[in-house]
């Protein structure tokens, strides 16, 4: 039987290059696809065999159950979900460098926490009978270093760190509950990429989108080998992250 994957935030980047790994080996992906972003590279794709594109903003729940009851029609049963949707900062400034004695955008914090955060839970929350009729049953939250308490160095990034470490502890609460019903929950870093996030591409950083992607399904891949009664934290290789 084919496998089946959904993945939130594919306009570009990561969730891309994540869609398109899946699609290459065997998968029928369900993408998840913020309208409202301009920037969206997913329509190169989006006739390719075994892909629904499915509007799905994080932020909105109804939105969320709008996609539950159109990937319904298809199938009853995901193998695994990947919350990848994420921002950097919803101000046009993206001034994530501010200290706590610079002035903050305290709306401009609170949305990311509502993306990075709370998104990946409504879409855990919706999709979670999927995941449990499914075969793997693994549910992926794309996390980052910058939710590292124990490795943390910054002295910015309130939004952005304040967020991923909240989605940190949401995936260790999800797992304490699927692992009661055959489930599994990684938290990845996916390590530094060369996406958009800033608003032009970040050439710099160490990692291709594709390159993470590659590294990541090869995680998903060999599950077993990582599956654990107690939250997974770990980067692309596989190498545990400090919580």
């Amino acid at each position: 039987m084919k496998q089946t994957v959904l993945i939130t935030g594919t306009n570009h980047g990561l969730g891309l290059s994540l869609t398109n790994v899946f699609l290459d080996n065997g998968f029928t992906v369900f993408a998840g696809v913020y309208q409202h972003r301009p920037l969206s590279q997913i329509q190169s794709i989006k006739d390719r065999a075994n892909l629904f594109l499915v509007n799905m903003d994080v932020s909105d729940m109804q939105t969320i159950r709008d996609a539950a009851e159109l990937i319904e029609g298809h199938t009853q049963a995901l193998d695994v979900i990947i919350n990848n949707a994420a921002i950097l900062a919803s101000d046009e400034t993206h001034s994530v460098m501010k200290t706590v004695f610079d002035p903050q955008d305290y709306d401009a914090i609170q949305r990311v926490i509502n993306v990075n955060a709370i998104g990946p839970l409504r879409v855990a929350n919706v999709f979670a009978p999927f995941l449990l009729k499914g075969q793997t049953k693994l549910l992926v939250n794309i996390s980052s270093e910058a939710g590292s308490i124990a490795g943390c160095d910054r002295n910015g990034w309130f939004g952005y760190c304040m967020s991923k470490a909240a989605l940190n502890m949401a995936g260790a609460l999800m797992q304490n509950e699927l692992k009661k019903h055959g489930g599994q929950v990684f938290q990845i870093h996916p390590g530094w990429m060369q996406t958009y996030t800033h608003g032009d591409k970040n050439t710099e950083a160490d990692y291709s989108p594709d390159f993470s992607a590659e590294h990541i399904f090869t995680l998903i891949r060999n599950v077993d080998r990582y599956r654990s009664p107690k939250p997974v934290y770990m980067d692309l290789f596989g190498k545990p992250v400090a919580w």
